[in-house]
């Protein structure tokens, strides 16, 4: 599998980083605690040889979304490769947005009327969204209710984006391999001593929406708290976060393996680069590999 659609905040960029000592030994169950848009467990997918997984983020749009999929593949695939055929024949990127902002003003209710989708054709026309917004953003405005309402992006798409043999094989490892939920944190249920349980939250100095609180300092020692629930359960643990240097981790889950990453984030388009650390804390023996040598300098 590969990536449905474009996220920020994906582990994409650090799997070279964490390397592939990141997954522990003797785990059949991965728990994918704040899922996103996968990636982690397409890595897990690739990288192991695990029979089952239990998905969960507090997103219910994006939940609703993954489980009409599993659900009624056809009917979603075949609804999201109608909007990729509206978008591509028509070649004109203003016209495109114009189409894209007319969907998500239906999709977000924004004239205060219901929007009238089946299941299957709200989940395709929130793909589709994901597919071509802004950045990778999950942005919810005040006049959305709520919902989803990323701007869209530039709209320059010349061939197929859609993959409908990646939206069959998602389909496919949801229904037969996965456990999808759709709760809190602390309420994800199935978690015992077979399990490696990972945690990718909103991070610590962030602007990143979880509840109409967004995702606070009481929610990260909730997280921390509940990382110590999961290590007595006997299931392995992973919890990544963004290092600020108050000392947060040491006093909260210092009895753990704490190792810190340099890590770079991107702005806008990504003409911006901000060098930030990372933190990854672990119940288990995890050896990251060595950094890469530096770049030779140029004259």
């Amino acid at each position: 599998m590969k990536q449905l659609f474009k996220w920020t905040g994906s582990k994409k960029r650090m799997k070279k980083v964490y390397g592939e000592q990141f997954f522990p030994e003797n785990f059949t169950k991965f728990v994918d605690v704040f899922a996103g848009a996968l990636n982690t467990s397409h890595w897990c997918e690739t990288s192991c040889d695990t029979p089952r997984y239990i998905l969960n983020d507090f997103n219910n749009e994006l939940v609703s979304m993954y489980k009409a999929l599993r659900d009624e593949p056809e009917k979603v695939i075949g609804e999201a490769l109608r909007h990729q055929t509206i978008h591509l024949d028509e070649p004109e990127p203003l016209i495109r947005k114009e189409y894209y902002v007319a969907l998500k003003d239906r999709y977000c209710m924004r004239d205060g009327s219901p929007h009238g989708f089946s299941v299957a054709e709200e989940a395709a026309a929130l793909l589709y969204m994901l597919k071509v917004n802004f950045n990778g953003w999950w942005k919810a405005y005040n006049y959305a209710h709520g919902r989803y309402s990323t701007p869209p992006g530039l709209m320059a798409q010349k061939k197929d984006f859609m993959d409908e043999e990646n939206l069959w094989n998602h389909a496919n490892f949801f229904k037969d391999k996965c456990d999808i939920q759709n709760v809190d944190f602390e309420s994800v249920s199935g978690i015992d001593d077979t399990c490696f349980v990972y945690l990718d939250p909103p991070y610590r100095d962030s602007s990143t929406t979880y509840t109409t609180d967004g995702f606070n300092e009481a929610d990260q020692i909730r997280l921390c708290d509940f990382f110590k629930e999961c290590d007595a359960k006997g299931a392995k643990v992973a919890l990544s976060n963004k290092e600020i240097g108050d000392g947060f981790f040491n006093d909260h889950l210092g009895d753990y393996n704490l190792n810190i990453f340099d890590a770079k984030y991107t702005a806008g388009r990504g003409t911006t680069i901000n060098k930030v650390k990372e933190i990854l804390v672990t119940n288990y023996d995890y050896i990251p590999p060595p950094p890469p040598p530096p770049k030779p300098e140029t004259t």
